[in-house]
């Protein structure tokens, strides 16, 4: 769960003895836990806290002049919660800085794509806050304070929505994830030791939790866990290959698929734009080869279905088509129908067909599902990853023979969505 999302201006004071004072000065605090207040936060985040992220992101930031922002995400080392924060230096030297507090069972990164729309919009806003300031325009300073209120609110509502995925959105979460994607490309090679799972993905970025990138793919079934007994060197004398090994049991891609659902509905009650969108479809899968895909599309289809205003409308377009100008005002109050509905036709995802009528009307040209299939290619790797001389990619027999075992009991499982 969201705590809540802080933001704060930094300001170096000057006291009457001339001391140079540093402060926080908030512009707004946000609390979805009623347990912390603006006069109350500390047990949320402490002092050498904030002074520890804002020291991360400046770090490396040269020149007072240089307007520049960035990210980082961590957790806290004196209170047991995560933080996203977002810091904008302006042209000027002012420097801000936005937290986003979760849980320690968090999963951020999912977030991080709202976090970065908000930062969007703190930009602008923080821009302007320093014009109004400096031209004393206290009337308008007060409306942007209220604006990043207001977007600040609505973040903290999108996370919350986001919070609740189904199995789809799920799948979703493997694709927008670095270390996600990692974690299912060492899968489609070999077993490996969670241990060791965490020492590769380090390479990557600090990793807070292994059992949490894991968690889609098991809630999923798409992989396995089990303990495996070691064997002891001849040599050292060392117990080797001894701990929790994971096992890829399902292969898994996110594809654009046609849908059918609509055609099905159009075909049986109007002909005339069932034969303009079939056309439509077939012109797009013709050229479509989901197994062509990069990891890029794979991951802005993920967005995409982990956007709760998108993945909203997509839902409710699996079955209905509607006039352009009278498309439901399913979205959510801050959001711009408009140019989200740009985007998707961009994306091929929505499309405009026009009909004999002259009349415009909106329709899914591409759904979106993950497609599972079972890992053959698994087995000449295995015996390739029990045979290689890498002692980092080496599996012992007793890891091979679980990894067929697991294959073969999993084999007849289907994984619908």
């Amino acid at each position: 769960m969201i705590e809540g999302i802080l933001s704060f201006q930094f300001i170096l004071n000057q006291s009457q003895t001339g001391e140079i004072e540093p402060e926080f000065r908030p512009i707004q605090l946000v609390f979805k836990n009623e347990t912390f207040s603006s006069s109350n936060y500390s047990g949320l985040i402490s002092a050498n806290d904030l002074f520890a992220i804002f020291y991360q992101h400046t770090t490396g930031i040269y020149g007072p002049k240089s307007g520049k922002g960035n990210f980082y995400s961590g957790r806290l080392k004196e209170t047991p919660h995560l933080v996203i924060s977002y810091y904008r230096q302006e042209m000027d030297g002012s420097q801000f800085i936005t937290l986003s507090i979760f849980d320690l069972d968090d999963d951020v990164d999912m977030f991080m794509d709202l976090i970065k729309d908000l930062a969007i919009k703190l930009d602008q806003s923080f821009e302007n806050l320093v014009k109004a300031k400096e031209t004393k325009q206290t009337a308008i300073a007060a409306r942007i304070m209220s604006k990043i209120k207001t977007d600040i609110d609505f973040t903290i509502f999108q996370v919350d929505r986001l919070a609740n995925l189904d199995r789809l959105q799920k799948a979703a979460l493997i694709f927008n994830s670095e270390e996600r994607i990692e974690i299912l490309k060492i899968l489609r090679e070999r077993p490996i030791e969670k241990r060791q799972l965490k020492n590769d993905l380090e390479k990557i970025k600090p990793i807070f939790s292994v059992d949490l990138l894991i968690e889609p793919f098991l809630e999923l079934n798409l992989i396995r866990r089990d303990w495996i007994k070691g064997i002891r060197d001849k040599h050292s004398g060392s117990i080797e290959h001894q701990g929790e090994y994971l096992f890829l049991v399902k292969d898994i891609i996110l594809a654009r698929i046609p849908n059918d659902n609509l055609l099905k509905f159009l075909k049986e009650n109007n002909k005339t734009l069932y034969e303009k969108f079939m056309g439509k479809t077939i012109d797009y899968f013709s050229k479509y080869n989901p197994l062509m895909q990069t990891e890029q599309d794979m991951k802005k289809l993920s967005s995409l279905l982990l956007n709760p205003d998108v993945y909203d409308f997509i839902v409710l377009m699996r079955k209905n088509y509607y006039p352009i100008q009278k498309i439901p005002k399913i979205f959510s109050p801050f959001v711009s129908p408009e140019a989200l509905l740009k985007e998707l036709k961009d994306l091929n995802i929505m499309i405009d067909i026009v009909d004999d009528e002259n009349r415009t009307f909106t329709l899914l040209l591409t759904d979106i599902k993950p497609l599972v299939v079972f890992p053959e290619f698994l087995l000449p790797k295995l015996k390739k990853a029990y045979n290689t001389v890498d002692k980092s990619k080496r599996i012992t027999l007793e890891i091979a023979k679980k990894a067929l075992e697991l294959l073969e009991v999993t084999h007849s499982e289907k994984i619908e969505f």
